[in-house]
């Protein structure tokens, strides 16, 4: 006899301030997690009912639960949830304890958990999802005994427990709620083509997730089908950005190929500019109107080597130009980035004025897996836990924020298109639907390379990051640089930040190591006994450096 399982998954949709009324969004996540249930046979008894509102009272949640009587409630905490889900778990505690809670997103988190505004969390869920929720959700559903499922933190005397480390899934095992004809007809529509992101900046909640895993051709192109029947009017790119897995971005183009469903529509993503090349732009042209923005955060070469981010500025601007050819550049910035200064801000904020169509500023959040689990003490972060906003940090006084932002507030309201919200605002700069330009046809990302330098391809960043990082250990590659006067690795050591560099050898020239004529030299804290932990990282580089520093070109791995 089947079960009485009924499940309540909740969520509350951010309200979106876009003065072009582009965004009609909804919470995709939940409804990836309907589809995962709805597409197990052992599961269609369950009822499910998604609660998903544009509201952060959690008395108007409470009374929705109320009224369905579920056995399990799932919620998704985000920076902007996560307030309201507490306070509705406590409710739904005092109403009935046999209700079984579980939490899951982004900031599901032990280092949330230990927050004192997050604490009574532990006496009133059973169980957090710390990872990929799709395979957890079922296990939850089947099993009685949470405590045998992993991927699960539980609640217990002194906080809270693992169950262990839970495999990672294979993402075209589980549908798309396109595929099945789940989410809401003529709402924007979401896409998804690989997990994780290679570049693992500290300020960003990707955190270390490799983006080694994407869809295939086949899953992709039925759910393109699926964002047709659903007749969404754009589509939004969840990717980390279109072009930073060559797979993913290949099996897009096929499945796009196949379907022609984004030459229908609108479709909004981020690029990474560094790795740009014209096959990408080849795809972003061939829909029926692309937006693009591209997350500069800061132009400081010293700010985004702290904080890990890899930044090319001179490649960046000529990239740039070659873009704004084919679409209006968007730039995205980052206030009181910790290490930065109103100073160096300023120069950012005014540059990118100068070159960008469009400019947003968003005030820097202390988000789990990002800065509130990563950031170096030096940085003296100090913020609120309960808008997840910086109040203070290396750089940067509450007075200095205040006055930034009411700076970019008003060169926003000078503009046209602003968008004045609490802690962000945007305008665009100029309207180049008119460029002369256009005329003359685009030219092509091959003509912008270095001059003489060939780019370091994203996947063979990330080929050598996994080599050292499991051949190493305490030794992580951050970045890797290719540059006229060398080729640059950006390492985590034991004793901190290390950068290696290798150029052809000369005779007058000192260096640490040399091999096949390339001369190796590094800069930073090592100590005398992590020397041969060096000379190893040398020997794993070697092989993808030696044609890089030589001026060969070389086919980047497919991974």
């Amino acid at each position: 006899m089947p079960r009485d399982r009924r499940l309540a998954l909740v969520s509350i949709d951010p309200i979106w301030e876009d003065p072009s009324g582009d965004f009609v969004p909804f919470t995709y996540g939940v409804r990836k997690l309907e589809a995962s249930i709805r597409a197990c046979p052992d599961l269609d008894d369950v009822e499910i009912r998604i609660i998903d509102l544009r509201s952060g009272d959690p008395e108007a949640f409470f009374e929705a639960i109320r009224d369905f009587r579920p056995t399990h409630v799932g919620a998704s905490l985000y920076l902007w949830s996560i307030g309201p889900f507490r306070d509705l778990a406590a409710r739904i505690r005092r109403w009935d304890p046999s209700v079984r809670v579980v939490i899951g997103g982004p900031h599901a988190r032990p280092s949330v958990f230990a927050l004192a505004p997050y604490r009574e969390l532990a006496h009133t869920v059973d169980a957090a999802v710390t990872g990929e929720g799709e395979e957890v959700l079922r296990a939850l559903l089947r099993e009685d005994d949470w405590d045998a499922i992993p991927g699960l933190l539980r609640p217990h005397a002194l906080g809270w427990r693992s169950t262990g480390p839970l495999e990672r899934i294979d993402v075209d095992a589980y549908p798309s709620p396109y595929q099945l004809d789940l989410a809401p007809v003529g709402r924007t529509g979401y896409l998804e083509t690989y997990r994780g992101c290679p570049i693992h900046c500290t300020f960003c909640q990707w955190g270390e997730q490799a983006s080694d895993r994407v869809f295939s051709v086949e899953h992709l192109a039925s759910h393109l089908e699926g964002l047709r029947r659903a007749r969404v009017p754009n589509v939004f790119n969840l990717d980390a950005a279109f072009n930073l897995s060559p797979r993913g971005f290949r099996n897009l183009a096929e499945a796009e190929r196949q379907t022609g469903v984004l030459a229908e529509t609108l479709v909004h993503g981020h690029l990474y500019p560094t790795f740009l090349r014209d096959e990408h732009l080849e795809l972003l042209t061939s829909f029926k109107r692309c937006q693009v923005a591209i997350g500069v955060q800061s132009f400081e070469p010293e700010v985004l080597h702290r904080l890990g981010r890899p930044f090319d500025l001179a490649r960046f601007e000529r990239v740039v130009d070659v873009v704004r050819d084919h679409f209006p550049i968007e730039l995205e910035l980052m206030l009181g980035l910790p290490g930065d200064d109103p100073e160096s801000f300023r120069r950012t904020f005014h540059h990118a004025v100068e070159i960008a169509d469009s400019v947003r500023v968003f005030w820097t959040l202390v988000l789990p897996d990002a800065l509130l689990d990563r950031a170096d003490a030096e940085l003296a972060i100090d913020f609120d836990p309960e808008t997840w906003h910086i109040r203070s940090c290396a750089g940067w006084s509450p007075e200095d924020l205040q006055r930034e932002l009411a700076y970019v507030k008003r060169v926003a309201e000078e503009h046209a298109n602003p968008v004045v919200a609490e802690r962000w605002a945007g305008f665009q700069v100029r309207d180049r639907s008119a460029d002369p330009r256009r005329e003359a046809g685009p030219r092509h990302i091959d003509s912008a390379r270095d001059r003489g330098v060939t780019p370091v391809p994203i996947e063979l960043v990330e080929s050598i990051r996994q080599r050292v990082g499991g051949r190493v250990q305490g030794w992580r590659l951050r970045t890797m640089r290719n540059q006229h006067d060398g080729l640059f690795f950006d390492l985590d050591a034991p004793g901190g930040e290390v950068v290696l560099e290798a150029v052809p050898r000369a005779p007058d020239r000192p260096y640490f190591e040399a091999v096949d004529g390339v001369a190796y030299s590094h800069r930073g804290p090592l100590a005398r006994e992590d020397a041969p932990q060096l000379r190893e990282v040398i020997r794993l580089v070697h092989r993808d450096a030696l044609p890089l520093v030589r001026g060969e070109p070389r086919e980047a791995a497919h991974g």
